[in-house]
């Protein structure tokens, strides 16, 4: 997967994890698949 594609796809894991936070949990969820698709 390029940046290309992984920009707006970690911009859309933001906006769930930011409308739907069940204890925190999704929120670390979401931001470890960020970071994963922004490492090389």
């Amino acid at each position: 997967m390029t940046r290309r594609f992984a920009l707006p796809l970690a911009l859309a894991a933001s906006v769930l994890a930011l409308t739907a936070v069940p204890a925190g949990a999704a929120t670390a969820i979401e931001y470890g698949l960020i970071a994963a698709l922004v490492s090389p």
